[in-house]
């Protein structure tokens, strides 16, 4: 338990009686943090948010749940039908030859080309439009209420176009029928799933079945209308091709006997070979030339070569070169160069670099040498080649004509024949037409209808709407600026809730409210009030002068009830107490307290009278002194400021235990922080009900800028009572009520024996 004490310097500070600390109270800053910031939700918490906001959970929850029970209601009953088909490339081959179709590519999944265009075929128009034919379906795909996709907005449009047009509109039961069908591919296989949905049990299998079929029927009849286009195409080549063939043979016979021409091909095929073997020839030696040349050019840049660095001799002569290197730089470090050993290691060195410098001097003649002779060997053979083109081309100007013919007539021939061939291969594949698509699982009639589901739609607005709910509440929840509690008052000011009175129910209670301590002592506001009187008596210390304000946020908050109660507490506890009435724009404690209000505080310090003349004892309540407002004035403001009011609380504090001041509301009047500035100590009282975040950091602000001075809030009106309390108020009265029954029991036996 934490009290809060005032000390002599002014400042307010907390004594915790668990650990004996005496720690700085946070008042003048706490405060002016921002509202926002809210302690961490733990389960007891979403708890009882869940208790405060239960209408706004409850709104949502029912709700939903009465527009998933008219969805339910107002949605026609539908039935799926389904059956699973398998498409291969190929049928049943009877023949693997004559094929007019190109094969597809490997298996692919979806992105395949070959089943994704069979997939988009059993959704094109014009295969739902023979299902439509076959069935019959114009009629219930044009029943509204069988349509899916209704929505207002559609019978919007469909009446705002019947009202433009005299004409019916015009219907797309192909649209109507694919929003109807599904078809849903099995990743990885060539399985193939066709759904319909449709209003009917029957007719949803019968459209199924009716799909497939026809799909088989538009495979078969596009292979044979290929294979008859095929065979139209290669009859009308083969004749044209038979005459383009004919009349080449005889061209070619005319041209050999005018100009006596006979083994000119095979004249030819000898000398192209051997063109064909010296321009290879000269090829080689090229690449031989070239070879030689680079490497020939590159040992004269740059002195050595690939070929050079991998040559034995030359690896093993600079291995040594750098071996005897490196010796001697390790016996430099010991030996002068003079030295003989020096000496001769520098000399071995030298002639061992002579000997390397000479073997690539070798290497570098040899290499020039190789360049040269591969030069040599290259004009020789392009000198022999341009010989024979010379002979070649002699040759060629007496036959290019006879080949030119005999190559048109080879041509045509083979052509011809290839043709001839392809065109039997059609004639007996066409023959052989088979399906590609086998139905693995039939249509069935469905059992149960599809939609609608109550169950599952009645659960889904169930949690939906919980959901829904629960976010709204906490949604309100973070943005209601009120205080829902005393630690949530606590640990946004920074200051202690000092009591929480329950509300009175009763209405005979609430006539004497404002002594309530005192009439109704068993009362659990009047215990309420006597633990705040308890309180605020050890959180000062003796010598401290006890000028306590009350007050509050706006009007009707039981600021007056409280200082009334509070004095009747002190009062009891057989303390000297001065109430005094500082709410001169409504005076209400002489009314409670049944005393006289013809002179008062506004009559004092307008100077018509001194302390003693408005000072009244309360008879009720011995101990008890009251000070009330007396007449209203204009500007209350004004006589409050006077130096009487300054004289009153000082030799009040120094006559009374306690001098307690009910003033008017902080906000929207200036008396209360006037008051503020003469008292020692303010207490906040509030409701509740209307406890908010910002009024109370409103009321704090205001109250700093003059005094900091306020010790506390007094929660009033509380709803909620813990068990320990409730428990002990029906104790004491259950002793009460015993005490009662033996007192009249002892009086009736009184009487009896007078």
């Amino acid at each position: 338990m934490s009290v809060l004490i005032k000390k002599n310097n002014g400042n307010l500070q907390h004594y915790d009686s668990n650990s004996g600390l005496v720690v700085p109270a946070q008042t003048n800053q706490a405060f002016t943090q921002d509202v926002s910031v809210r302690k961490e939700l733990k389960l007891h918490d979403i708890i009882e948010i869940i208790k405060r906001r239960k209408l706004a959970i409850l709104l949502p929850l029912l709700l939903t749940l009465a527009l998933a029970v008219l969805y339910t209601l107002s949605t026609p009953a539908s039935y799926r039908s389904n059956a699973t088909i398998q498409i291969e490339r190929e049928g049943v081959q009877i023949v693997d030859f004559g094929s007019t179709s190109k094969p597809a590519d490997a298996f692919g999944s979806d992105k395949d080309p070959f089943f994704r265009t069979r997939y988009e075929m059993l959704k094109s128009r014009v295969l739902s439009q023979k299902v439509i034919n076959d069935l019959n379906l114009k009629e219930s795909l044009s029943s509204p209420e069988k349509k899916p996709g209704l929505s207002l907005s559609t019978l919007l449009n469909y009446f705002g176009a019947a009202k433009k047009s005299k004409t019916p509109p015009r219907i797309d039961y192909n649209e109507i029928f694919q929003k109807n069908l599904l078809i849903k591919p099995i990743n990885g296989t060539h399985l193939v799933q066709i759904i319909y949905e449709a209003p009917t049990a029957k007719l949803a299998k019968d459209v199924v079945s009716s799909l497939i079929n026809n799909f088989i029927k538009l495979q078969i009849e596009t292979k044979s209308e290929t294979g008859e286009y095929a065979k139209n195409f290669l009859k009308k080549q083969l004749a044209e091709a038979r005459t383009r063939l004919r009349s080449s043979e005889e061209a070619l016979v005319k041209y050999a006997n005018e100009k006596g021409i006979l083994g000119v091909d095979e004249k030819q095929t000898r000398h192209v070979k051997k063109l064909e073997n010296l321009d290879s020839a000269l090829v080689q030696a090229e690449i031989r030339r070239i070879e030689a040349e680079s490497l020939y050019q590159q040992m004269k840049r740059a002195g050595s070569v690939a070929t050079v660095l991998t040559n034995p001799v030359i690896s093993n002569l600079k291995a040594s070169l750098v071996k005897l290197e490196g010796d001697y730089q390790e016996m430099l470090k010991t030996f002068k160069p003079n030295y003989p050993d020096m000496v001769r290691l520098k000399q071995q060195i030298n002639n061992l670099r002579s000997k390397l410098n000479k073997e690539m001097v070798n290497i570098q003649r040899s290499m020039e040498a190789d360049y040269l002779a591969a030069k040599r060997q290259e004009n020789k053979i392009r000198n022999e080649l341009g010989q024979f083109n010379h002979k070649m081309q002699n040759l060629q100007d007496s036959s290019v004509d006879y080949n030119t013919l005999k190559r048109e007539v080879d041509s045509n021939g083979k052509l011809y024949n290839n043709l001839l061939q392809r065109l039997e291969e059609v004639n007996v594949a066409s023959a052989a037409t088979t399906s590609n698509i086998s139905i693995l699982e039939p249509a069935v009639e469905p059992i149960s209808r599809y939609r609608p589901k109550p169950k599952i739609n009645i659960l889904l607005g169930l949690f939906s709407g919980l959901l829904l709910g629960l976010g709204f509440a906490f949604l309100r929840e973070a943005l209601d600026q009120s205080i829902k509690d005393p630690e949530d008052l606590e640990r946004m000011t920074g200051l202690p809730v000092l009591g929480s009175v329950p509300r009175v129910r009763k209405s005979a209670l609430k006539k004497n409210l404002a002594l309530l301590s005192a009439k109704e002592p068993q009362n659990p506001a009047a215990e309420a009030y006597r633990i705040l009187a308890t309180n605020l008596r050890f959180m000062s210390g003796p010598e401290d002068e006890r000028v306590l304000l009350i007050t509050s946020a706006q009007p009707q908050e039981g600021k007056s009830v409280t200082a009334s109660n509070l004095a009747c507490s002190y009062a009891q506890m057989g303390l000297k107490v001065l109430l005094v009435d500082a709410d001169i724009r409504k005076a209400s404690l002489h009314k409670k307290l049944n005393i006289s209000n013809k002179l008062g505080l506004s009559n004092y310090l307008k100077g018509e009278v001194d302390l003693v003349g408005i000072t009244q004892p309360v008879k009720e309540v011995p101990g008890l002194y009251a000070i009330t407002a007396g007449d209203y004035e204009a500007d209350p403001v004004s006589l409050l400021s006077h130096e009487r009011m300054s004289y009153l609380t000082t030799q009040g504090a120094s006559i009374f235990d306690f001098v307690i001041i009910d003033s008017p509301p902080v906000l929207g009047f200036a008396d209360s922080l006037v008051l503020s500035s003469l008292a020692s100590a303010t207490l906040v009282v509030t409701q509740e009900e209307t406890l908010n975040a910002r009024t109370v950091q409103r009321v704090l602000k205001q109250l700093s800028r003059v005094k900091n001075n306020v010790i506390g809030f007094l929660l009033v009106n509380v709803r909620k009572t813990n068990a320990e309390t409730k428990l002990y108020s029906k104790y004491h009265k259950k002793r009460a009520r015993q005490a009662l029954l033996a007192h009249d029991s002892a009086s009736k036996k009184e009487v009896k024996y007078a």
